[in-house]
């Protein structure tokens, strides 16, 4: 196991999952080199089971968004799993976004399972700090 050979495939699917333009099944064919699809669990409130679920999320992403993007701020590996800490945005609609805590598990050096933390970017704070 190669804690960071592994961030790198967090990053390198969240690029491939949410870069507008691509085509379906580019992102498809993309994905499936960091998932196993027969094996993949998905335990987000929002996101179907299984790599086809995550497709069905990718898909509604491209018709719904004309422009989106992922900024991955910080990532944590350990054991099998890998935190990612990011920004999601969603075009002129929603300037501030997400963040987003994406928690994926590997087996093999395949990602098999994924859980994740949601919360608006709020436009005010109790503090100055940010919130990445």
């Amino acid at each position: 196991m190669n804690l960071e050979e592994n961030k790198m495939k967090v990053t390198a699917l969240l690029n491939a999952a949410f870069t507008p333009g691509r085509l379906v099944a580019e992102k498809r064919a993309a994905m499936a080199t960091y998932i196993n699809p027969v094996k993949y669990i998905q335990h987000s409130a929002v996101v179907p089971d299984g790599f086809d679920g995550l497709m069905s999320l990718v898909e509604k992403f491209d018709q719904q968004f004309q422009s989106y993007a992922v900024e991955v701020k910080r990532l944590i590996a350990e054991g099998d799993y890998v935190w990612a800490h990011c920004h999601y945005t969603y075009g002129p609609d929603d300037p501030r976004g997400k963040a987003i805590v994406e928690i994926f598990r590997f087996e093999e050096g395949l990602m098999v399972e994924h859980w994740d933390v949601i919360q608006d970017v709020p436009a005010d704070m109790a503090h100055t700090n940010g919130i990445f």
